[in-house]
């Protein structure tokens, strides 16, 4: 699960053996980090994750709540919004077959659910606490929450939109 990123190559261009220089694209820069979790439900990609705080029952300790993953959901009957980034894939786990899933823990990436009317670039962007699982809606004063990314793109309705996700220590 834990990522180490100690060596960061900050050019767009390299060189082969030959000796030619080789395009590398934008990839080497665009800060992404991702960790791979466990689900035991099904997530959709472009979601909004959180830990699995009903797994405490089972471990105390916690280190099977940090491993599992949820769809962030304000709404449900055990509140699940301890968000720790978006979905990149859709995947459907059991109780008895946990599933793998990689999440955006920090960086850029899509998010399929923008629960409010819109957003604008630079807008604070926290867990829905009225809409589905995995949404967000922007941070505003009468809802002040834990900011888990930005957009980076204005959208004029609810639907995906492109966010840059902070890391919070995952």
């Amino acid at each position: 699960m834990a990522t180490t990123n100690i060596l960061q190559y900050l050019e767009n261009t390299g060189n082969s053996i030959s000796g030619g220089v080789v395009q590398l694209g934008t990839t080497p820069l665009d800060r992404l980090q991702t960790e791979t979790f466990l689900c035991e439900t099904a997530i959709t990609k472009g979601q909004l994750v959180a830990v699995d705080v009903t797994k405490m029952v089972a471990d105390p300790t916690g280190g099977y709540t940090a491993l599992t993953v949820i769809a962030a959901d304000f709404n449900s009957a055990t509140v699940q919004k301890i968000a720790v980034g978006i979905a990149q894939q859709s995947v459907t786990g059991t109780a008895t077959s946990p599933q793998p899933v990689t999440v955006v823990v920090r960086g850029p990436c899509q998010a399929s659910l923008l629960a409010t009317v819109g957003c604008a670039v630079g807008d604070p962007l926290v867990l829905d606490t009225a809409g589905a699982a995995g949404s967000l809606m922007v941070n505003t004063a009468a809802n002040i929450g834990h900011v888990v990314c930005y957009a980076l793109e204005t959208v004029a309705a609810a639907g995906p939109v492109k966010v840059y996700v902070l890391g919070s220590g995952i």
